[in-house]
């Protein structure tokens, strides 16, 4: 490539990008959704890599990069990677147990509790991805947020007696896993993580866990 650009706003790098070796320009948020023409332009005549944390198009700014490329008639090349949609499984949960996923943001909104609850009526579990930007959010600021929620909407679905997952770091010697009811999670602070909560568990989901946490649930 003749320029290579590295973009890490969308999820958190934890590895060494002088092992990367590789002579690269750090972007922004705002460089990719507000100014991503500057970097198209220059795509149009030279060989231009966007490196990301992760699977490529798990976030929805990349596909609108697509698009614009698409547009401007811009060949290009897509190349997957790990993705927590999949890595999710490390936790025991079937993947095809899962419903929709929500994202909690450090500004208020309670689209997280209104998929939950879409999710709890089909009996599917539920993944919350956290915030990244300005800095990431950690588990415990997230469940704080879904309390605060349900405080205020007072719709029954979530309480300090409910189970969740935290994970952390999956298909890493890093990873982390942590079950058990959301008032033993309220210390967690290890970031980037992720936070699920359970719905309806299949005989070998609950062996899974129980393993986890020698808990019978």
């Amino acid at each position: 490539c003749d320029e290579i650009f590295l973009e890490t706003y969308t999820s958190v790098w934890k590895g060494d990008l002088k092992k990367l070796n590789l002579k690269f320009k750090k972007i922004e948020r705002v460089d990719l959704e507000e100014n991503i023409n500057k970097i198209l332009t220059i795509a149009k005549e030279k060989k231009v890599a966007i490196l990301i944390p992760g699977d490529p198009l798990i976030a929805t700014t990349h596909n609108s990069i697509l698009e614009e490329a698409m547009k401007m008639k811009i060949k290009f090349e897509i190349i997957h990677n790990a993705s927590i949609l999949t890595a999710i499984s490390e936790t025991g949960l079937q993947i095809y147990k899962f419903g929709k996923i929500a994202s909690i943001s450090w500004y208020y909104s309670e689209y997280p509790y209104d998929v939950l609850k879409q999710n709890k009526k089909i009996k599917a579990h539920t993944l919350f991805l956290l915030d990244t930007s300005p800095k990431p959010m950690s588990p415990k600021e997230g469940l704080k947020r879904l309390l605060e929620i349900e405080e205020k909407r007072k719709e029954s679905l979530i309480n300090k007696e409910s189970f969740c997952i935290v994970a952390s770091e999956l298909g890493s010697k890093n990873k982390k896993i942590l079950f058990g009811k959301i008032k033993e999670m309220l210390d967690i602070n290890f970031v980037p993580a992720v936070i699920i909560i359970p719905s309806d568990l299949h005989f070998s989901e609950k062996k899974f866990l129980s393993s986890l946490k020698n808990l019978k649930i």
